[in-house]
């Protein structure tokens, strides 16, 4: 049979037609954010600056400007990216929600393997979380808000403030991660490489739940997942320069936000005292503020990038980081693999003797590194490493990753 009347040749121009449509603007603020992360575990010496805590200027500029931010600007990245997804599924009529759960498995074992390193691993976290997507996705913006707004409020925490008032005897005195944490530290400062694996095999990652719980950042990052399906409902990445004024407005009761959060933060011990707090009640009361000073601070955070993004010098500038934020999977376990032996007892111990000013100082240096290395290698491929290897076990099968041999194809 002759078939070259069916064939129809692809043009470069089709070929480019027909490829994935990147938010580029999500892109660079996934990159901000991995960079924010970074420059905060290496002044926090990958979570051992706990273990022997000196406050500075340096520490308490850095924390307030990323720490409780960072990973919450991923969360919110996250229910974005999974919109997209589902959309881009959808249109090709496409049931993507077992392959969501599949590959949200794949994260989760990655992110075990990666907590074996460094405890503090966030990936895990997400995969988990993740579920609440595909049960809320086809429920109405209204639905999805309230939910949004039950985890962002930190009710399960403020549900346990109240019964701690009203029964001090029945809730712990202290945070069961303080004394889970310390002993995990001990190994991390001066125990061996073999420990360290022993360690994180379970208690490591057990104590890093626990934290998130305890802390309500589980219930931050299950709103700003949700939070992050609505906005990319309304396309608000996509069209960013029609929401201007929305963008504006919205960061000065952000601003407006945080300067109470922080007002009511400063008094207490005025609070402890008039409501006769026990420890662990005052600790949940601070707890539950700074959460929601935190998330002031983010939202601030992201709705000002926008608006930077918005002028064409920023927009050059921010799209630096865009490489990055294409490949954050990759430069996040990287930066442990560096990270850990930079720090930890069993290789370095640089968490002895390098201060936050030196660590801060290299954290750039290495910063700048991973910026140029993202930068090259997707001149030469699609996706970066651990992506590649993500998608094609999401798939079962082969992702073709060369740029040169997918033009080639298309040509």
């Amino acid at each position: 049979m002759n078939f070259e009347g069916k064939i129809k040749k692809i043009s470069m121009s089709d070929f480019k037609k027909n490829l994935p449509v990147r938010l580029e603007v999500v892109d660079s603020l996934r990159g901000f954010a991995l960079m924010a992360l970074f420059l905060i575990h290496m002044v926090e010496y990958f979570e051992l600056y706990w273990y022997q805590p000196q406050p500075g200027l340096v520490h308490d500029v850095m924390f307030f400007l990323f720490a409780g931010k960072a990973y919450a600007i991923f969360a919110l990245l996250f229910g974005v990216s999974f919109f997209i997804q589902m959309e881009n599924q959808g249109r090709k009529g496409i049931d993507f929600r077992a392959r969501f759960t599949w590959r949200l498995s794949l994260l989760l074992i990655m992110g075990y393997l990666h907590g074996l390193l460094y405890s503090g691993d966030i990936l895990q976290v997400l995969a988990v979380s993740g579920l609440l997507l595909l049960l809320i996705h086809q429920q109405s913006n209204k639905v999805t808000l309230i939910l949004a707004l039950i985890f962002l409020l930190q009710v399960p925490l403020i549900v346990y403030f109240i019964f701690g008032l009203i029964a001090p005897s029945m809730i712990n005195t202290q945070p069961w991660h303080w004394s889970l944490m310390s002993e995990n530290f001990e190994i991390y400062a001066n125990g061996s490489f073999k420990q360290l694996l022993s360690t994180n095999m379970f208690n490591g990652q057990f104590s890093k739940w626990v934290f998130f719980i305890e802390s309500g950042r589980i219930y931050t990052v299950l709103g700003l997942f949700l939070l992050g399906l609505l906005v990319a409902r309304q396309r608000f990445f996509a069209k960013i320069a029609q929401y201007k004024k929305q963008i504006f407005i919205g960061s000065v009761i952000a601003i407006l936000s945080a300067l109470l959060w922080h007002f009511c933060s400063s008094f207490d011990q005025k609070i402890a005292q008039s409501f006769a707090l026990t420890s662990m009640s005052l600790w949940l009361f601070n707890t539950i503020v700074s959460s929601y000073l935190n998330l002031s601070l983010t939202i601030v955070g992201i709705l000002l990038f926008c608006l930077l993004y918005l002028s064409p010098v920023f927009t050059r500038l921010l799209n630096l980081l865009a490489p990055c934020g294409r490949m954050s999977l990759t430069l996040y376990v990287a930066q442990s693999l560096i990270g850990v032996p930079l720090f930890y007892g069993f290789a370095v111990g640089g968490f002895q003797t390098f201060g936050q000013v030196n660590s801060l100082l290299l954290g750039l240096v290495l910063w700048l590194m991973q910026m140029l290395f993202a930068h090259q290698w997707l001149k030469q491929y699609k996706y970066g490493p651990l992506e590649w290897c993500w998608r094609c076990f999401t798939y079962g099968k082969k992702i073709e990753n060369s740029r040169a041999a997918s033009m080639v194809t298309a040509q």
